[in-house]
This record gives structure tokens, sequence and C-alpha cells, in this order.
């Protein structure tokens, strides 16, 4: 006899959540059918998407019993699946209306910016790009400053994972986001220095003077707490300085951006190598912050690698960035497929490399390089060969690649050997952790271990975060790990709990709506930071990109849709489908809200009525009449101006012609009938019951 399945451990699923999918994407499918049919289907979508945002009412499982009949008619699918749910899953249904609550947690959640959710500094990026949008230039920067204390350093090397949430991106181009960073702190008129608490008393010693040190350094100050960076090298900056080429990122800029740390009383002890941990912690300091980062180039691991013409990709870059002027080529061989091979190209060529080839053993398609980098080390010479991987360093100069086996040819194609004069491996990098010797700090593949959540490791009171504590990552990802370091330090230098909320993503002003057009909303166009040319750049190491206009800018902060105050719910576009109009069209993203699928479509069909502003949970949308006109505005733009016709009677301006021929139409009345305003209506038919009467 077979044995039943066991489903207890299956996951649970939330049958508002589930029937609320299967709904709306029948509605999309029902694009060409009646409108009686379209208008149920909306109406039932519309009453389960207030329930799924925790807006329900007892009454919505009324109306919703009644809507099953309707489609029973109309959409006898949609009625089966709706009347179903609403049996089997009574119980269920009623906790959501009633106790405004999901077992699942499928529904209700808060509606989060997709942008600055991605970003892991969770930088307010709607209210920074309004404030551009605006000229306000200081007002942007100030909102920056409020989650990084390195916006312009950022604005030019960050690998914008906020762009690659951009809710736009799945109706058009991602906004251009990454240098908006670099315009509000090139043109606000100087850096706002945040206000710092009464002085603690508390010292706080930190290890590495990289983004995640001088972060955590930045947010302790204003904490009122001492904080000292100590450093071995000569200047403060990190893998941004030592790391990144000057042509990247230039040094005025990371220069001006530590100054300003520095200005909060933060102290920096540069060519001050720690030798031991044990010799900071007898020096008096309340806490420790561990930041060193990860200095050294990982070796290719293959037998030959130590030869003196195989230079590590960390070590060369840093070799130029300290002035020593390391000269490679004229053939130069990178190793690697992340920004570090990348910037390790370009820069080979300008310490006199004529020929420079990367060999990387997957594809670009799959490069962990930020893919604009990898355009401009191709516009400039550099040449990319696939599937390809070292297994050798041979005697004079020479080395050998095998094919990947995930080649197509990889079966038929032999090893190759080539004789370059320089071979740079840029396949990772290793941390420095001799000062640790003799200390309790565990170690994990070379990182530190440190809790997830407070990032203090076993040593009470040494906490440790950036590169060395998470691994090697990106800048922004070091200075979103230096923001929750200097909140757990500071809880524990004060006994108290971690202020996690103030962690998440949150609105740091209140930017009014940027005024743009609907065809500027809807023109995919994505402007281009101007560089220099290619082949005339490759010598030197002034920066590649040229400033980001500010004009540019503006015209391009017009085209963000405001996810922090459209949450993407599509309550609107059902309120438009069930009176008729089909005005407003919105489409599913990659990260489950909707989004606007173009701003031109309510210039012809918008008819004024107001029911998308009605149901708006957060006014992104707005009805008003101005004057004589009807103007509909979607989070800033207007994408519809009406004039309203007069009322036959009394001549207030009361209904544009498309409202009134719609309402005329659902009324089975004539279109050319008199325009007559509600209150007129009333009057006229109280004199005609009080004529019948009499």
């Amino acid at each position: 006899m077979a044995s039943e399945k066991n489903t207890d451990n299956a996951p649970k699923t939330c049958p508002v959540t589930t029937t609320l999918k299967t709904l709306r994407a029948q509605l999309r499918q029902s694009e060409r059918a009646a409108p009686a049919v379209r208008a149920a289907l909306a109406s039932t979508v519309r009453i389960i998407t207030e329930i799924h945002l925790g807006r329900g009412i007892l009454g919505h499982l009324t109306e919703l019993e009644a809507l099953s009949q309707k489609l029973a008619k109309l959409a006898p699918q949609a009625a089966v699946i709706l009347s179903e749910t609403l049996k089997t899953s009574r119980d269920e249904w009623q906790q959501h209306v009633t106790e405004n609550t999901c077992e699942t947690n499928a529904c209700m959640q808060p509606r989060t910016v997709p942008c600055q959710e991605a970003c892991p500094a969770h930088i307010d990026i709607p209210t920074m790009i309004a404030y551009i949008g605006q000229g306000k230039y200081d007002a942007s920067l100030d909102v920056l400053l409020k989650d990084s204390p390195l916006p312009n350093s950022c604005g030019l090397v960050c690998p914008a994972p906020c762009e690659n949430a951009c809710v736009q991106k799945d109706v058009s181009t991602a906004v251009l986001i990454k240098p908006m960073k670099s315009v509000a702190a090139r043109c606000a008129s100087a850096y706002p220095l945040p206000k710092c608490d009464t002085p603690s008393g508390k010292k706080v010693a930190i290890v590495g003077a990289g983004p995640a040190g001088l972060t955590a350094a930045y947010y302790l100050a204003q904490k009122g707490h001492q904080a000292e960076i100590f450093d071995e090298r000569e200047h403060a900056g990190g893998i941004m300085r030592y790391g990144i080429p000057e042509y990247r990122l230039p040094n005025n800029v990371l220069n001006a951006e530590v100054d300003m740390i520095k200005s909060l009383g933060v102290k920096i002890h540069l060519n001050t190598r720690i030798a031991n941990l044990k010799d900071l912690r007898e020096k008096g300091f309340d806490a420790i912050f561990l930041a060193t980062g990860l200095q050294k180039s990982k070796g290719m691991g293959v037998d030959g690698d130590d030869q003196p013409f195989v230079l590590g990709g960390i070590d060369f870059l840093s070799a130029v960035r300290n002035g020593k002027n390391p000269r490679v080529g004229p053939h130069v061989v990178v190793i690697g497929g992340g920004n570090t091979a990348i910037d390790a190209a370009m820069t080979a060529f300008r310490q006199g490399a004529t020929k420079v080839e990367i060999w990387y053993r997957r594809t670009r398609k799959v490069m962990p390089a930020n893919p604009h980098e990898v355009d401009m080390a191709l516009d400039e010479g550099v040449v990319l060969h696939e599937f390809w991987a070292p297994s050798k360093i041979l005697p004079g100069n020479k080395i050998e690649f095998v094919r990947n086996s995930a080649a197509p040819d990889a079966a038929t194609t032999q090893p190759v050997v080539i004789q370059p004069d320089h071979v740079i491996a840029a396949i990772g990098q290793d941390p420095d952790n001799d000062y640790l010797d003799g200390n309790d700090i565990e170690l994990k593949w070379g990182n530190i271990v440190a809790d997830p959540v407070t990032l203090m490791t076993g040593i009470r009171g040494v906490f440790s975060g950036g590169d060395i504590q998470h691994g090697g990552s990106t800048v922004v990802a070091a200075i979103g790990s230096g923001k929750r370091a200097a909140e757990s330090i500071n809880a524990y230098l004060t006994d108290s709990q971690m202020d996690l909320e103030s962690l998440k993503p949150q609105r740091r002003a209140f930017a009014p709506l940027v005024k743009g057009n609907a065809e500027t909303r809807t023109d995919p166009h994505r402007p281009h930071v101007p560089e220099n040319d290619p082949i005339e750049r490759r010598t030197q190491f002034t920066p590649i990109q040229l400033d980001f206009d500010e004009n540019v800018a503006r015209i391009e902060a017009e085209r963000c849709l405001r996810c922090d105050l459209c949450i993407g719910c599509g309550l609107c576009e059902l309120a438009c489908i069930e009176v008729g109009a089909e005005a407003l069209r919105m489409v599913d993203t990659t990260n489950g809200r909707l989004v606007f699928d173009g701003f031109l479509r309510p210039a012809t069909m918008c008819i004024g009525c107001g029911a998308c502003a009605a149901v708006c949970p957060t006014g992104a949308i707005t009805v008003e009449t101005i004057g004589t006109e009807r103007v509909t505005t979607i989070t800033g733009t207007v994408v519809r101006k009406q004039p309203l016709m007069a009322c036959s009677v009394c001549g207030v301006p009361w209904s544009t012609k498309t409202q009134f021929e719609a309402m005329q139409k659902r009324l089975g009345l004539n279109s050319n009938a008199p325009c007559v305003c509600p209150s007129c209506a009333r009057t006229q038919t109280s004199k005609v019951m009080d004529a019948m009467y009499r």
C-alpha cells in the first residue's frame, strides 16, 4: 500500500497573495474583454489588494462574495477561484481583515524603495535625486551625508547596485544614479558638518583608514566618542587610495572627504603599524574596531607563480599609487575578471605597456567586474580572451593556459603557451593578519569572524567590519559595514541596545516632487557621462570621466519614478479600469511591485474623474481643479489638463467633457444632454418630486 505524502513540512502559502497574483494575471489577459468583465475583475483585484496592503475591513469579504456571484456569468474561471478560496481559507481571510495580520508574512509588508534597499549604505536616493532636479545641491549633499561620509568618492567608483534595482529599468532604462552623488558634492557650496553630541569621554581605536574605518569614525564622532584611526600607510583611504587608480578616484576628491571627517575631531595616525592587537588593548581604549581590509595579492596557486615577472594585482596598483612607478611591458597579461583585473590592465598601459591582454576562465557576460569598467578597458585597447585558465608558469617568461571545460571547444583545444614580459595575477586578495597572533580572534578563510548583527568578535569590546570581516566587496559595502559598526560600538559604550531601526533605509528629508513632463519620464534615453578619448588617455592618470553636467543631471532627475511615494500597489490602475477610462497601465517588475508603463497614455484617455487619486494610499496621484481646468498629476508629472464644462444651470465649472460623456454612456443617457452639476441636479429633482405630491 502506497504511503500518503507528508505535507506537514511544505511551506505555507497565503491565500490572499496567491489569489491576488492569479486574478491580476487574469485581468492582464482580459485586455480585449468586454468592459463589464474588465470592471468586475478590476473591482475584485482592487479589494484583494486593499486586504493585501493591510487596509482590509470585514465588509470587503461580503463584497468579494457578491463579486464572485457576478463573475460567475462574466468570468467563470475567476469566479471559481475566488469562491473556492473564500470557502476553504475563510479563517485566513478573516484574520487578514479583522486582525490585519498574515501568518506567512506575505502581506502587509513595508513597501521599501528598491534602489535604497539595494544600496548597502541605504542612501535616500529618491530624495537626493529630487533635490538635484530642483538645483538644491546643498540639500542633496546633506541627505547623502546622513548615510555616507564619502559621497563623491563613492559616486566615482561605486558599481551602482541601486541602478540594477531601479524600477524604471523594467519599462525603460535605469535612472543614472551613480554620478548624481558627485554632482551633489561638486555643486554644493560646502560640506555641511553634522552636529556632534556632547563628548562622552569614551575612546575608540580603529585599525585601518579605509572606507569602513573612516565611516565608523565619522558616526562615532557624531555620537560624542573620540575616534582614533591607526594606519600603516602614508595617506588615509585604504583600498580607495591604494587599490583604485587615480584616473578613477582623484586624490583631491578623496582628500577633501578625509579632511571633512577629521574636522569632526577624528584623529588619524598614519605610518603607524599595529604590531599586535594586545598592544592596542593595553592603551586604554574603551573599544576597538578592526577594519584592516585585504592588502595582499592572492597567488594563482600554479607551479612557478613566484617568479619575478609575475606581479600581484593589488600589489601592482598599490606600488603605482605609492609613487614607486613600477614599469611593465611592453606585453602584459592580466589574469582575472574582477574590477582589480580591469584596473590593473588599464594601469599597465599607463606604466609602459603597449599590448595588454586579460585572460579569464569564464566569459565576459559573467565577469564580476563592473560592465562599464570593462567597456572602458576594451575601448583603450585591452584584449579579452575568454575560457582560459593558467596552468603553469614556465622559465623564460612563459605561461601556459588551458581551455576551460565549460568552453564549447574544450575537448578539441590544446593548451597554449605565450611569452609576455609581465603577468599580473588579479584573482583576489588576502589579509595581513600578523597583528592578531596570540589573540583570541577567530578566523575563517582569513576573515575575522564576528557577530553578523553586532560585528563584535570573540573578544568583548573588539569589533570588526569591512572586507576583513565580510570578504572582498565594494567601497559602498564597506561604508555600510562601518555605519553598522558605529551603531554597535555606541550601544556597547553606552550599555544600551542597538538601534537596529536606524540601520534600515530611512527617509532623510521631504523633497518636493520634481515637476517634469510625460515625454521625459517616458523617454528611454539614458545620458552618458562624457569621457576623455580612450587612446589619448591610456598614457595619463588624468580622470577618465569628465564632470557629469549638472543641467543634464537635473533633466535625468525627472526620470526618477519616486518609489518613496508611489509604492507600486496598482490601486490607481484598477480604479481607472473600473470607471471604464483605461487610462493607466502598470506592469509587474522583478522586485514585486508595479510600475507605470509610460506616462503618455493618460494624455488622451484620462477623463479627470479622480478615481485614481481617491484610492491612492500615499497621495502619489492628484486630480485637482485649478481655475477652470482639471489637472491630473502622477508623482509630479502633469499627465493631462482638461478644460471644465460649466453647469448649464448655475454656470459653475464642474466636469470635463470626457468625464461627462463617460458618465452619460454608463447611465445610458444622451451625451448631448445639457451638463448639470450634482447640486443643481438634486435641486431640479427635488422640485419635480414636490410637484408630484402637490
